[in-house]
């Protein structure tokens, strides 16, 4: 169906009415989730700024300005013109051309150098050359995942231009079916904790809300969401959308285009980026142990391609009879609660993705405020009845305590941690009660690709809380990693660690599934004087699950493939309170808070005894009536 049929050639020919002759638009396209008005003259809108936001207020959909293609002058000479404007003392790390947008993107150490006057010249440059100009402070080196972006949507510019005309055609058809159906099916993540994946169906539209793998077993059909069982046809696909990075959530999302996916990804900036870095590193721990993934680089590339980010609080179209809005889940960096509108105000959903219903020292508590909200699907990785954690507080003296012991007793401290979220909190941690002198001077090591993930954190300062994002933009600090910690780069550099005395290590992964954690965990398992400290959730079938419940003997492949045997005679410890999920109580208070929205809840990604206590005490103690419910992968439910 073309743009130009029925109701689009209304919302067209309104656009076209609320523009002056002068706007000398020459042509109008759909563009994924937003309308674009190429123009022969951009200093129109600049110097009329409120001409878009009266179009948006009156279509109720995104609208972006670009100038004609024939208006714009070439990156380099571009390049040149802006370069001349920008004060050396700004400290220029970068400036990058999106011709998809049309615009150009200065990093700049010090924004306010490009204020005022300076700002008033960029811009009337920017009118005669025909792009806009957007700066973004950069106070450290861009990370290698960021950079490695950049690069791969600046090679797919051409097809990715294409790509999101072809989504936005979509988006924007009319809608054909008047039917009023909402359909949930689980394809995996439902009485389990890992794939998640859930689809949600109209009779127009098709949505993915992530698409994961279980890291924790062995077999295919328990690793992988369970496509295969409603025959989905992935042309049928109009959105994926996913709301954080972690890999039970976003591991499959590369095999969706291996077998022919050529639809949206939805998901925050720093998801995008911190997505990539798990995704490539998994490759890399593969190709190390001499294994084969599922995906390679080439489908990493074409989920980058795909990839549509887009800011908190945003309303977005991302099919005929479907809004998207993404708001902050408090679990990790730019993790997301998805909120959909479904029809003209027919339905609502709300899924909750992993969230943290509490302040940590990195991310406010999960958003939980919606305007309407008839179901809410939430997960319930902690909701046993004695899931409760300690304080933060308590938490981080039970740390500093047990590390302690160790060191004083000569001994080494093994935190395995996952790269993203809680290696940030304990290396906040460390730093703080080193400096308050409450943890000795010992050596402290970092290993694996926590150091990217931190990297990734300082390039996003904005969604991370109020304390953590001034120390990171005003007073340009590095609050993770400081001098104090020495970071190992290569294998090679782990016999100063293992020859050396007293010290506190942090590795990935933080289930000891690949990585130097394992490296780390065989070599000081077997000396009664060491620890290791579990700070996260460990997923059944994994090696720290397998560590954690008491195993006395396991068994690890070395680097030269061959089963190495390995007596656990150090300590083991598990220290709750670390964890970016919500505790029991914490569940039970952000679900209260839809007690007089909802008509139907659904319990997720938990073990099977933790989601059933959760849905019970939902349906006990606060709404009284049973309104809650744990489905089985494969079943669907009919939510309208």
């Amino acid at each position: 169906m073309g743009i130009e049929e029925g109701k689009l050639s209304s919302v067209i020919s309104e656009i076209f009415q609320r523009l002056p002759p002068e706007a000398q638009v020459s042509r109008i396209e759909f563009e994924g989730p937003k309308i674009a008005l190429y123009t022969k003259n951009l200093k129109f809108f600049m110097q009329n700024p409120n001409v878009i936001p009266s179009i948006v207020s009156a279509i109720k959909k995104h609208v972006v300005v670009k100038a004609d293609e024939s208006e714009r002058k070439e990156e380099e000479e571009a390049r040149e013109e802006i370069s001349r404007l920008i004060p050396k003392e700004a400290g220029v790390s970068g400036i990058i051309f999106d011709g998809i947008q049309g615009e150009i993107l200065i990093e700049v150490k010090d924004p306010s150098l490009l204020e005022g006057e300076v700002r008033s010249k960029i811009d009337e440059v920017a009118q005669e050359i025909g792009w806009k100009v957007k700066v973004r402070r950069v106070i450290y080196h861009n990370p290698q995942t960021y950079e490695f972006l950049v690069h791969t949507l600046k090679s797919y510019e051409e097809e990715r231009l294409l790509l999101l005309r072809d989504i936005g055609n979509r988006i924007f058809r009319d809608r054909i079916i008047s039917k009023k159906d909402v359909l949930v099916t689980f394809l995996g993540g439902a009485d389990e904790v890992g794939r998640s994946a859930i689809l949600v169906a109209t009779p127009e539209s098709k949505i993915m809300l992530d698409c994961g793998v279980n890291l924790g077993v062995s077999s295919m059909a328990d690793m992988f969401p369970r496509l295969d069982l409603i025959n989905l046809i992935l042309e049928d696909l109009d959105a994926v959308v996913l709301s954080h990075a972690h890999l039970d959530h976003s591991g499959f999302i590369p095999v969706l285009f291996k077998y022919g996916y050529e639809g949206p990804v939805y998901c925050t900036e720093p998801t995008l980026t911190l997505t990539t870095l798990l995704l490539t590193d998994a490759l890399k721990v593969a190709e190390s142990e001499g294994k084969q993934l599922y995906y390679d680089t080439s489908h990493v590339k074409d989920f980058i391609k795909h990839c549509i980010t887009l800011p908190y609080s945003s309303v977005t179209d991302i099919a005929p009879d479907v809004k998207l809005t993404l708001t902050n889940a408090g679990h990790i960096l730019g993790s997301a609660t998805i909120h959909l509108h479904i029809g003209q105000g027919l339905f609502n959903l709300v899924y909750t993705g992993d969230y943290k219903f509490g302040k940590s020292r990195l991310f406010q508590p999960a958003n939980y405020i919606y305007p309407r909200v008839e179901a809410l699907i939430t997960e319930s990785t902690y909701g046993g009845k004695d899931d409760i954690m300690p304080s933060r507080e308590e938490a981080e003296d039970k740390l500093i305590n047990s590390i302690n012991e160790t060191i004083n007793q000569g001994g080494k401290v093994l935190i395995p941690v996952p790269a993203v979220g809680r290696a940030q909190e304990i290396l906040l941690v460390l730093n703080e009660y080193i400096s308050q002198k409450k943890l000795p001077e010992v050596p402290v090591y970092i290993e694996g690709m926590l150091t990217e993930a931190t990297s990734i954190h300082l390039l996003y300062p904005e969604f991370l809380n109020k304390e953590i994002k001034d120390r990171i933009i005003f007073q340009g600090e590095n609050p993770f990693i400081t001098e104090r910690y020495t970071i190992i780069s290569h294998p090679k550099d782990r016999e100063e660690v293992f020859r050396g005395g007293p010290s506190i290590i942090l590795a990935t992964s933080g289930m000891l599934e690949g990585g130097p954690s394992v490296a780390y965990f065989s070599e000081l398992a077997e000396d009664p004087k060491n620890k290791t400290i579990f700070v996260s959730y460990q997923v059944a079938g994994t090696l720290g699950r397998r560590v954690l419940d008491g195993s006395k003997q396991i068994n690890i492949m070395d680097s030269n493939g061959k089963i190495k045997v390995i007596n656990v005679n150090s300590k083991v410890e598990k220290i709750d309170g670390f964890s970016g999920h919500s505790d029991y109580n914490q569940l039970l208070s952000y679900i209260s808070k839809f007690k007089n929205k909802v008509q139907k809840i659904i319990v997720v990604h938990g073990e099977d005894s933790k989601a059933r206590n959760l849905n019970e005490s939902i349906n006990r103690f606060i709404f009284k009536r049973n309104i809650s419910e744990v489905p089985r992968v494969g079943e669907t439910i009919k939510l309208y």
